[in-house]
This record gives C-alpha cells, structure tokens and sequence, in this order.
C-alpha cells in the first residue's frame, strides 16, 4: 500500500501556530500525527512525504517505508549545514528514511491510481504542466487544483491520504465534477 502525506513540520512551534493547528503545542501535535500515521501504515507500507516533515528523529516513532522528497526547509537545512544533497540523503537514510528525493521531484506510476505517471514535488508552482501532480507547501490553503492534490497534513486532518482519496479527488478533477468556481482565479472574475 502507498500513503502521501506532506508538510508535518514536526517540533515546529511556529508552524503549529501560523497554520492554525488545533494543538495546544508540539508535543501534542506530533503524538497526533504520529498516532494518525501509525494508526493504517504497516511497517512494508510506503509512504511518500512530499517535503517539510520537521524534527528528523521523529522518523523512529514512524512505521513504513519513508520516501522523503526535498521541501524548502530540508533544502534550507542542507544548505545551512554546508552538505551535498548526497551527504545529506546518507544521513537521514541512516536516520532511518527509506530513501531520499532531492526537490526536483520524482516521476512514479502508481497502478491503483492510474495509468499514467504521477508527478510528486514539493511546490505546486514546480508541478508539471502535462502530468497529475501531487504536492504539499501551501498547507491549508488548497487541497486541490486542476492539476493536482496537495496531500498536506493540514488538508486532511493530520491524516495521511490514502491511494483511494487520490482515486476520488483525481476522478472528481478529470470528469470536471469541481467547475470554474473551484478552480477559478482573480483574471475570470466577471466584476
């Protein structure tokens, strides 16, 4: 089974705060996270965590198969530390992530979900034009758009999204269920 999830911040306190999650501080946010996570991951699962997860170490209360793809604040911390990507991918690998994706993304096909290849990335402004896309970044702002999902914690109760929520909300965007209201920007305003 294959899980997405984006966005955790673990043991970030401004995070918690600036994207209003309902926890009254970090240690119970992450006991939630953790707890939802655990809750339908077995440990042969894998999990792709589209960027931002936080506090490293947290990866050992984790079960499954982590594949981490770079966010902004893993690509800051490398870049903090001085490291190539590669020195830095070695050390979370030994932290106990099952592999690590730099911020370019990673193009997979996922069969339960479709045919085609899905795009997973951080950013949506970095998502591709032709593909479906899943990313995270923007936290509660969008769970979807009309190329993708944002598979953020923050979208989904601090749930991982399963290969089925993709189904749905892939269906809804592809047999047009969402109209323009949905996807509509300041430029189709009519007034």
């Amino acid at each position: 089974m294959n899980y997405f999830t984006a966005d955790t911040h673990f043991s970030d306190d401004r995070i918690r705060r600036f994207s209003f999650r309902p926890h009254k501080n970090v240690k119970k946010m992450n006991k939630k996270i953790v707890k939802n996570w655990n809750k339908c991951v077995k440990n042969d699962d894998f999990v792709y965590h589209l960027g931002d997860f936080g506090n490293y170490d947290i990866i050992k209360s984790l079960k499954g198969k982590v594949i981490l793809i770079e966010g902004n604040y893993e690509v800051n911390d490398r870049t903090k530390q001085n490291k190539t990507f590669e020195t830095f991918k070695k050390e979370l690998i030994e932290k106990g992530f099952y592999d690590v994706v730099n911020e370019s993304g990673i193009e997979i096909l996922f069969p339960n979900i479709s045919s085609e290849s899905i795009f997973l990335t951080h950013k949506p402004i970095d998502c591709k034009k032709k593909k479906f896309n899943l990313f995270g970044h923007i936290h509660g702002h969008s769970r979807i758009k009309d190329f993708g999902i944002n598979v953020g914690v923050d979208c989904f109760n601090y749930n991982l999204v399963t290969e089925e929520n993709i189904v749905f909300l892939k269906n809804a965007i592809d047999n047009k269920v969402f109209d323009e209201n949905v996807f509509c920007s300041k430029n189709d305003l009519k007034k």
